[in-house]
C-alpha cells in the first residue's frame, strides 16, 4: 500500500488501496488522504447523515454529504 502525505492529519501514512470513486474527487482522495483519516470519515458520515436527516436518494442530500466530507478531510480550498 502506498504512503501519502495526508492533507487532513499532515502525516505520512498508508493511503487507500484504491480510489473510493472513479472520478476526480475519488482520485484526489486516493492521492491525498490516509487510510486512518478516511476511516474516521466513514464513521463520521453516519453522524452527518443522521444529524442532517439526509436522504441519499435525493441529489440535495448527496450534495450536503459531499460538502461535509470535503470539509472534514480538508479538501476545500483554504
Amino acid at each position: 500500500m502506498a504512503r501519502v502525505n495526508c492533507i487532513r492529519c499532515k502525516n505520512e501514512n498508508p493511503g487507500l488501496e484504491k480510489a473510493p470513486w472513479n472520478d476526480d474527487l475519488g482520485r484526489k482522495i486516493h492521492e491525498s488522504v490516509c487510510q486512518r483519516c478516511w476511516s474516521e470519515w466513514l464513521a463520521m458520515q453516519i453522524k452527518v447523515i443522521n444529524e442532517y436527516r439526509l436522504s441519499l436518494g435525493d441529489p440535495g442530500g448527496q450534495k450536503i454529504l459531499t460538502e461535509q466530507m470535503k470539509l472534514f478531510l480538508n479538501l476545500t480550498p483554504q
